[in-house]
Parts: C-alpha cells; structure tokens; sequence
C-alpha cells in the first residue's frame, strides 16, 4: 500500500469518526489545537499485513502523535490498548477486532471505511474471547 492509501484512510476515518479522536472523544476538525491528531495503525506498521495495513479497518485518528495525546497512550499501555481494540496483535486481522470508542461503544471497522455497532451479544463474546486469551 502506498502513502496515498494512507492518507485516504486517515480521511474515512475522520468521516467515520465524525471528527473526534476515537478513544477521548476530543474534537479533531482543528489541527491547529494541540495535542493535533494523527492516523493509527491498529495492527502496527511495522507488523501489519501489507493487504490490510493501510486500508480503513485498521486506521483510527486519535489526538496527538505516537507518543502524546491518545496516540501516545496506545503506544505506553499496548496491553490496554489491545483490551479495547486500538493494538492488534500481527495474527489477529482488523476486521476480526472491535474497537471501543469515546462512549463506550463497541464497532467493528470495515474494510470499506465504514463501522457497524456491535451487538450485546457480540460485546459479551468479544470480551469473554478477550480474557480466554490473556
């Protein structure tokens, strides 16, 4: 994927997002207003699958950069951040890992740039999967 699918995704996911940052919910329509925001790879770059690393199910924006603001914080707490869907181990795809957004929302991300809420059922089987497995 190249830097242009990049920054495309980084334009779903502020429409998808309604302009807020995905985890604190700060407004993000002006990048001017510190701490910024900038584009996350769910599944990390550096790991991520070429076929979905760029792509928007696995780019959120949050507020600042990979090591202030939101952005920060998934890169300092990658356990917690895992927990609630914005690290991705390299085995696990994006579209098979919900994210929880500023409301405590739950939301799958789809590969076409769009997000569907998780049901009750499926939070329950997610989080149930989640503690199996740490």
């Amino acid at each position: 994927m190249s830097d242009r699918q990049f920054q495309e995704s980084k334009r779903v996911a502020l429409q998808r997002q309604g302009w807020h940052c995905m985890r604190c919910g700060r407004n993000l329509h002006d990048p001017t207003v510190w701490p910024g925001r900038s584009g996350h790879h769910r599944q990390l770059r550096r790991r991520a699958d070429p076929t979905v690393r760029d792509l928007p199910c696995n780019i959120v924006e949050l507020c600042g950069s990979g090591t202030t603001g939101c952005h920060g914080w998934a890169h300092a707490h990658p356990a917690e951040a895992e927990r609630f869907g914005y690290i991705i181990p390299s085995w696990r795809g994006p579209l098979n890992a919900p994210i929880r957004d500023w409301n405590g929302d739950w939301w799958w991300l789809l590969d076409d740039g769009t997000a569907q809420r998780l049901t009750q059922i499926e939070i329950i089987e997610w989080q149930s999967d989640w503690k199996e497995e740490s």
